[in-house]
């Protein structure tokens, strides 16, 4: 009977409290590759990073990688696709399933019944995965500039108000003599 190989398997997740940048570096380092060939380890599909590893190898391979900060799994290669697994880790954090975001948008992981946001860098959807949004042509002709001096309104534009109706007593002046004076309000 064959003994079982193991696949070590990386998607560009990252592990809680690194930067892809660094982690980037990292694996440079760690591959001596260039920055192109690092670069295409983080397109979000799942990548064979080493085959046929017997179990302690594929462990030894997981756990350098998490010190450098790539989170990477385990995987049985007699195993369905299905059966892949994570090595275990203290305090184990578990991806949950990102909604399609935007760049630098956190994801999220769930550790031990709480969750917490870890930083992400890069874009989680595509080119080719987003939509295309045509430019609404808005025509502009009509409008124009003035400078900032004065009213903005021209006086031609301006309605006019309604004229004040006032209300102007009937002023009954008595003669200089009485000294007296009365009005009356009309009606």
């Amino acid at each position: 009977m064959s003994q079982s190989t193991y696949s070590v398997i990386f998607r560009g997740d990252l592990e809680p409290g690194y930067t892809a940048a660094d982690v980037k570096a990292n694996m440079a380092r760690l591959f001596k590759a260039g920055p192109e060939t690092v670069e295409k380890l983080f397109n979000g599909r799942p990548l064979a990073i080493k085959k046929g590893l017997s179990l302690a190898q594929a462990e030894q391979l997981r756990a350098t990688l998490a010190r450098q900060g790539a989170l990477s799994s385990v995987k049985n290669e007699a195993a369905p696709e299905a059966e892949t697994t994570a090595a275990p880790r203290p305090a184990e954090e578990v991806p949950v399933a990102p909604a399609p975001a935007v760049q630098s948008t956190p994801a999220v992981t769930q550790a031990e019944g709480a969750l917490s946001l870890a930083p992400m860098e890069g874009n989680l959807l595509k080119d080719h995965e987003r939509s295309k949004v045509e430019p609404v042509q808005v025509p502009v002709s009509h409008l124009s500039l003035k400078p900032a001096v004065g009213n903005l309104i021209e006086a031609s534009e301006q309605q006019a108000p309604p004229p004040v109706q006032v209300r102007v007593p009937d002023w009954k002046l008595g003669s200089h003599i009485t000294g007296k004076a009365s009005f009356k309000l009309p009606d």
